[in-house]
């Protein structure tokens, strides 16, 4: 349900509703929505069965959903180029996948797609800095002050990372071109909330409903905004506060999942939310492209921009959820965009389905 909302937030944070002007609307949902996917991400890091394991099988849920989507997407527009479609003419298939392997939102051609490459590579460092420090002691305040450390890190250094990296333009030619491959200059400051997101991972999954606690975190939230208005957006190396931005991504995360707690006593809303969060990788993938179209094509039958942005957000978050179901009922769609369970899992499965 915390996914649901996250996502939510996401396509909301992509529509004109939040982009024009950059309004407040767009600076709060920023300030969090991010933040929290990362921490969500931390609160189910487990690997068993070591890091390898566990990239491989990210490799599966992440990139393959990463690679598929967006080399088809070159492929068909390399193969309009060359029918002379409009717009594409003078399009270089080299730059096109140079940029796909280089993999940050100025690269590429979905720019959310940035998330999932990074968040690969951030879960690897995650893990690998925690069984560091686990393996030197089960303090858990140690922990904490890697997580701390890293966060300062990546905030202090974010400003370095405004100007074209050498290597992109080397590849690329002359751009604008924010970050290192995969986001990797972004490590610091998301895996410090990759790691948050594990330490709390009890507390989180068996969280109940405060209404104190809200009413507190919401007062603190606003209050920031009203007072500060910093905000955080990772694709464009924004992080403008230390503490300001920290303390908003925290009361944002847990304003989401008291939100959560809340909600999921009522089935007319848990229902729809877990669906929605079951179907986030769909919605990340197709709801740009989806959200635009349909904007655009409003834009020329209706003068009504607020109703206009509406639809388009309904209707991308509702066809990204009809691909995702299209590709459950096809096979080669889910082995190329689904992670495929491991034999073991699927026996177990079938072992408990058995029993049940």
């Amino acid at each position: 349900m915390a996914k649901g909302i996250g996502i939510f937030f996401v396509v909301l944070g992509h529509n004109w509703l939040s982009t024009h002007e950059k309004n407040e609307l767009h600076i709060v949902i920023f300030s969090f929505h991010m933040p929290l996917f990362f921490f969500l991400a931390g609160i189910f890091l487990r690997a068993p069965d070591g890091i390898l394991r566990f990239a491989i099988g990210r490799t599966g849920s992440l990139l393959k959903p990463y690679f598929v989507v967006l080399t088809a997407l070159g492929v068909l527009k390399m193969l309009r180029a060359a029918l002379g479609g409009s717009g594409e003419a003078g399009m270089s298939g080299t730059s096109y996948f140079i940029g796909l392997l280089y993999g940050t939102g100025d690269t590429i051609e979905w720019i959310a797609l940035w998330f999932l490459p990074h968040l690969f590579i951030s879960l690897i460092a995650s893990l690998i800095i925690l069984r560091a420090i686990e393996a030197c002691t089960d303090n858990k305040v140690w922990i904490v002050s890697a997580a701390l450390l890293l966060l300062g890190i990546g905030i202090s250094s974010i400003d370095a990372y405004h100007h074209p990296t050498a290597i992109a333009a080397s590849l690329m030619g002359p751009g604008r071109f924010l970050g290192l491959p995969w986001g990797a200059d972004l490590i610091p400051i998301t895996s410090s909330f990759i790691i948050f997101g594990y330490l709390l991972a009890e507390p989180a999954k068996s969280m109940k409903f405060s209404l104190p606690g809200l009413f507190i975190s919401a007062v603190v939230f606003v209050a920031l905004h009203f007072y500060f208005d910093d905000t955080i957006d990772l694709n464009e190396r924004v992080y403008d506060s230390a503490v300001v931005s920290t303390l908003e991504a925290a009361t944002g995360i847990y304003i989401t999942f008291s939100i959560a707690s809340l909600l999921q006593n009522f089935p007319s809303f848990r229902k729809p939310l877990a669906y929605l969060g079951s179907g986030t990788l769909f919605i990340l993938i197709f709801h740009g492209f989806l959200q635009v179209q349909a904007f655009v094509a409003l834009h020329h039958i209706s003068p009504y921009m607020y109703l206009n942005s509406i639809v388009s957000l309904a209707w991308s978050i509702g066809m990204s959820l009809l691909l995702w179901e299209m590709a459950k009922r096809q096979r080669w769609l889910s082995k190329l965009l689904l992670p495929q369970k491991p034999q073991k899992a699927i026996v177990r499965d079938e072992l408990e389905r058995s029993a049940g």
